[in-house]
């Protein structure tokens, strides 16, 4: 069963999971030498998918960008990289992140992106899922991401999954509490 395997997760174990179609996708922790696959990355989003995921059309990540998301703690800040298991160069083709609210250090803000080309096919579901493994193991209690109101798949995906909303500054601040393990999903 997917929740029993998600439940063995550490927080620094890689491994190799086949997407809905039966695509393997390899998950682990972000490594500082990902600078380069992470940009490839953003360069595979479209125009919409960097503005959801950053509120801004942003073309490239600066270095200063670049430093801030390879080279973390996996403590306080937790990352974690998809990629395409026999794909040219293994392409990066999701990531997923939280960091722990200095002052409210049972929450985490979290964010995380797919490139076009795989939404829709379990990558975010998967890496949500490690997500809020390690986020349990860390303490950590609730997931909180913002949500562009214009963003309505991402904003109903996390409402199904049971996240609470709260509409602020032209975006919606969703809490997601912490499980364990998210699994099973009914849109899995």
């Amino acid at each position: 069963m997917i929740s029993d395997y998600f439940s063995r997760i550490d927080d620094s174990k890689e491994f190799t999971y086949p997407l809905r179609d039966g695509e393997l996708v390899d998950f682990r922790p972000v490594r500082p030498d990902d600078k380069e696959i992470i940009q490839k990355g953003m360069l595979a989003l479209s125009t919409e998918s960097r503005y959801f995921r950053f509120f801004s059309p942003i073309l490239k990540l600066s270095d200063a960008q670049l430093h801030n998301f390879t080279e973390i703690d996996q403590h306080h800040h937790v990352a974690w990289i998809a990629l395409a298991d026999n794909g040219p160069g293994h392409q990066g083709v999701g990531i997923a992140r939280f960091i722990r609210i200095e002052n409210q250090p049972t929450v985490a803000e979290f964010g995380m992106v797919v490139i076009d080309s795989y939404q829709h096919r379990g990558v975010g579901t998967i890496l949500l899922a490690v997500l809020d493994r390690i986020a349990s193991i860390k303490g950590i209690e609730i997931l909180r991401g913002f949500v562009l109101t214009e963003n309505l798949v991402m904003g109903s995906w996390l409402g199904r999954l049971g996240a609470v909303g709260v509409y602020e500054n032209d975006h919606y601040r969703m809490d997601l509490t912490v499980r364990g393990g998210l699994f099973p999903l009914t849109d899995w």
